[in-house]
């Protein structure tokens, strides 16, 4: 089949030398460069024959050093391309090479909770539960809220920073390093998102969050208008904090008529469940990127509300769509 397009070319080439391999190419619906490049054999050979020894070799070169790397993955799979490579004294592309043909690709390492098996039994059984008793039979909304703590400084905030230079340091101090106050200001911001895309109005303090501090301000003033507004069951998850189950909590829920989820339903230590903790390190990541300092609550609460705008509708419901699958792959994983 080669034989037979470089043939074609050369044939129409000939019968017509003036043509530009470009309209050529277009002609016989072949790739310009193909087109090109035979023809430019052919003025210098005479031949459409390919030149001995010009294709590449299939496989890779060193069957042994290809032994070695596929042996040193199953051994250990963290180690990357470069330690691969200085590990054998090889090139990092063939290496790679090795890699993909092998079909082993690359995938970043979840963060997991290291727990007891005590505290891994309770969270099967408590996810098990909620699979069954309220994730595959509710019908509604997944309201999740939590709060976290972030820093005044927003350049303070736990990530890295990185600088562009000739060479390691070269620049000024202020981009080089990150200074960090031993005690640094900070306030605690609780928030909630649900599975429809909606977020709640934030609520900021400097203090404790207490049982009457919650039910006051996060769920009196904010998560009741907030269920109201929905034209559809909603179903409120918080996290396993005293706050969220305390017996005074636990009866608002009763006299305002608020769906919880039960805390025997609730599984301790598996972040992976709560999409809310993803979406505090998407907006913390993207104050750190500001570098400001705010001096009160008020501009607090400004650039969180200003940064949360940026996690729209879309990108909250992307995150609290895989809540149900996330439980279903725990209990798969931790049947096995």
């Amino acid at each position: 089949m080669e034989a037979e397009r470089r043939d074609k070319i050369v044939h129409s080439f000939l019968e017509n030398p003036l043509l530009p391999a470009s309209k050529l190419a277009k002609q016989l619906k072949m790739p310009r460069n193909t087109v090109w490049r035979v023809i430019k054999q052919y003025k210098e050979t005479l031949m459409t024959a390919p030149k001995p020894h010009s294709k590449r070799r299939s496989g890779t070169v060193d069957r042994k050093l290809r032994g070695k790397v596929i042996k040193a993955i199953k051994r250990n799979p963290n180690l990357s391309d470069r330690d691969l490579a200085n590990k054998f004294q090889a090139a990092h592309s063939t290496v790679r090479r090795i890699r993909l043909r092998e079909g082993r690709r690359s995938f970043r390492a979840s963060k997991q909770l290291n727990r007891t098996l005590k505290q891994n039994n309770v969270a099967r059984i408590r996810a098990r539960k909620l699979y069954d008793q309220v994730l595959t039979k509710f019908d509604g909304c997944i309201l999740m809220d939590d709060e976290t703590y972030v820093k005044a400084e927003f350049g303070q905030i736990p990530g890295q920073k990185i600088y562009l230079a000739t060479a390691r340091g070269d620049v000024s101090a202020k981009f080089k390093f990150v200074f960090a106050d031993k005690f640094a200001r900070k306030n605690i911001i609780w928030q909630g998102i649900c599975s429809c895309g909606q977020k709640t109005k934030v609520f900021l303090t400097d203090k404790t969050m207490t049982s009457e501090v919650y039910k006051k301000e996060c769920l009196q003033k904010r998560i009741l208008p907030f269920i109201r507004a929905h034209d559809r069951p909603v179903m409120l998850w918080p996290d396993l904090a005293s706050c969220h189950y305390s017996k005074t909590v636990i009866e608002w829920y009763a006299t305002n008529g608020v769906s919880v989820i039960p805390k025997d339903l609730n599984p301790p230590n598996c972040p992976q469940f709560r999409p809310i903790e993803k979406y505090w390190a998407i907006t913390k990541r993207r104050l750190k990127a500001k570098g400001k300092l705010v001096k009160n609550m008020t501009q607090m609460k400004n650039w969180w509300n200003q940064i949360a705008k940026t996690v729209d509708e879309k990108g909250v419901r992307r995150l609290m769509c895989r809540i149900t699958g996330k439980v279903r792959e725990f209990l798969r994983n931790s049947n096995e």
